[in-house]
C-alpha cells in the first residue's frame, strides 16, 4: 500500500514538473549611425544577424551606438522569467577585450506584441523584456583602429538563467575608426614640409 503511495506520489511530482520551461527565442539589438537598423543575436524575425556583422568604417566625431535591445522569452506553468539583461563590450580587435558592461532589461510586454524586429509574437507565456537607453560606441573605443561589438544576452527564471549567446561563443560584429579628414589631410601637409626641408 505504501509502495503504491510513493508511485503516485512520484508521478504527481513528475507530472506538476515536466511541463515547466522557460528560455529566449528571440533577441535583438538596434544600431544607430545615420540611420537605425535592426540586428538579431537569436532570430525570431527576418532581420541581418549581429554576428558577423562588418557596421562600418567611422570617424571618431561619428556617430554609432545602441539605441536599444530586447530579448523575447517564453514560459510555461509554474514557469516564471523575472528579468534580463545585455552584456556587451567593445574593444581593439587585436587587443584585450576587457570586461562587459551590463544592460539591465523592464519587463515590456506579454503577447501578443510586435518585437524589435517587427515580427508579431502571439503565444501564450511569450513576453518582451528590454532596454531602450541609448549607448556611445564610439566613446568605448580609443583612437583609430579595428573593433569589435560582443554583446551576449540573458533571462533571469525560477529555473535558472536561460543564455542567448551564440553557443557560449557570444555574437560579435566589427567596425573601423580612421583619422579624420582634417587630421588626415595635416598629416599630410607636415609631412610634405619635412620632405621639403630635407631636401634643401
Amino acid at each position: 500500500m505504501k509502495l503504491k503511495s510513493l508511485i503516485a506520489a512520484a508521478a504527481l511530482v513528475t507530472a506538476s514538473t515536466s511541463f515547466g520551461a522557460t528560455g529566449i527565442f528571440g533577441s535583438y539589438i538596434q544600431i544607430f549611425t545615420t540611420t537605425n537598423t535592426v540586428y538579431k543575436g537569436e532570430s525570431y524575425g527576418s532581420v541581418a544577424s549581429i554576428d558577423g556583422a562588418n557596421l562600418g568604417t567611422f570617424n571618431i566625431s561619428d556617430n554609432l551606438g545602441l539605441a536599444q535591445s530586447q530579448i523575447n522569452t517564453f514560459k510555461y506553468d509554474t514557469s516564471d522569467v523575472t528579468g534580463g539583461q545585455m552584456q556587451y563590450r567593445v574593444y581593439l580587435t587585436s587587443g584585450v577585450a576587457g570586461s562587459f558592461n551590463t544592460v539591465t532589461y523592464g519587463f515590456q510586454n506579454n503577447a501578443t506584441f510586435t518585437n524589435l524586429a517587427g515580427s508579431s509574437v502571439t503565444g501564450g507565456g511569450d513576453q518582451a523584456w528590454g532596454n531602450t537607453t541609448s549607448i556611445d560606441l564610439m566613446a568605448l573605443t580609443s583612437g583609430n583602429g579595428n573593433y569589435t561589438l560582443e554583446v551576449f544576452f540573458k533571462a533571469t527564471t525560477n529555473e535558472g538563467d536561460r543564455f542567448s549567446n551564440n553557443g557560449g561563443s557570444n555574437f560579435k560584429a566589427n567596425f573601423t575608426v580612421v583619422p579624420e579628414p582634417g587630421t588626415a589631410a595635416l598629416g599630410l601637409v607636415g609631412t610634405a614640409l619635412l620632405l621639403r626641408r630635407r631636401r634643401r
